[in-house]
């Protein structure tokens, strides 16, 4: 990974080569998105948005040819390139400019919030948007169950409820998504630049009192409000979500740094996750409650 990094600072040319190369390749390795974002990322937060804006210009009109002449649609390449590169040059360049992680972390999930906003504004019924896609892929799963299983049944309500919710859940995977390549680009230049200053930024990740407060009122509506308003506070909840995931593991981390007997309680969360999904709630309530809980000091050894 840091042959890579290295790779990508060599010059414009070779950050252009690698993100394109990269982005191409995660349409049948789609992880691989992550490194491409995070390839613009890094000559961001090193050499200035001017800089970084170049090479993500350069990078969506390369990316738009090669995707005109492998897959015959150069929109569809270029409209990837957007997605892919614009927020996350946006991110880097607040990054570079603010010195701060939460601050970048911070703006990804408004942006998360906005786009959440913008569906509900633009669509009197974001559920009938999903309905057709969630019918796709998953029907076919439900009517392969066991024969006992009214499939019908089980197709309606799990339909029922997931194209109520996926406005945000689609947000919070992309603000995931956004801030895992922001996270790696900022590795890499720590790795190249400044070794061991991204693991002690990591660990002291702390959010403005407004986004857990945020997260608190938006649940509590959830909870108490009917129909509507009640699926919007939800879906809205769901961007801040995915940061306060990401507060929970910097906790973890910080914990381990202080006590290594933290270190068994991190590999086995990382471990669960492989099997147990869910365990992503009580790590990301962690970090909604860091704010006045300060787990940080309150698990650490005395």
């Amino acid at each position: 990974m840091r042959t890579l990094a290295a790779f990508i600072m060599r010059g414009r040319v070779q950050a252009v080569f690698a993100a394109c190369t990269l982005a191409l390749v995660s349409w049948v390795v789609p992880f691989l998105s992550l490194l491409a974002a995070a390839a613009v990322g890094l000559p961001t937060l090193r050499k200035g948005v001017y800089e970084g804006g170049l090479i993500m210009a350069a990078s969506i009109v390369v990316l738009g040819a090669l995707g005109g002449a492998l897959i015959g649609s150069m929109a569809d390449a270029v409209g990837y390139g957007l997605l892919l590169w614009v927020p996350m040059w946006l991110t880097a360049a607040i990054l570079r400019e603010s010195g701060k992680l939460s601050t970048a972390l911070g703006f990804v999930s408004i942006m998360g919030i906005l786009m959440v906003t913008a569906v509900y504004w633009l669509h009197p019924d974001p559920s009938s948007i999903w309905m057709e896609g969630l019918e796709r892929f998953f029907k076919p799963l439900m009517d392969g169950a066991s024969p006992d299983l009214d499939a019908d049944q089980l197709w309606n309500d799990f339909s029922a409820v997931a194209a109520r919710y996926m406005t945000g859940i689609v947000s919070a995977s992309l603000v995931i998504s956004l801030m895992l390549g922001l996270l790696i680009a900022r590795w890499w230049q720590s790795a190249l630049f400044n070794p061991g200053g991204f693991r002690s930024e990591f660990i002291e990740l702390r959010m403005h009192a407004a986004f857990p407060y945020s997260g608190i009122g938006a649940l509590i509506v959830a909870v108490t409000a009917n129909g509507g308003m009640a699926e919007l506070a939800l879906n809205l909840s769901l961007p801040l979500f995915a940061l306060f995931l990401l507060v929970g593991f910097s906790v973890l981390h910080a914990l381990v740094s202080r006590s290594k007997s933290w270190k068994a309680w991190l590999v086995g969360t990382y471990v669960a996750l492989l099997f147990i999904p869910y365990i992503i709630v009580p790590i990301a309530l962690v970090g909604l409650s860091d704010l006045w809980f300060d787990w940080r000091e309150r698990l650490s050894p005395s």
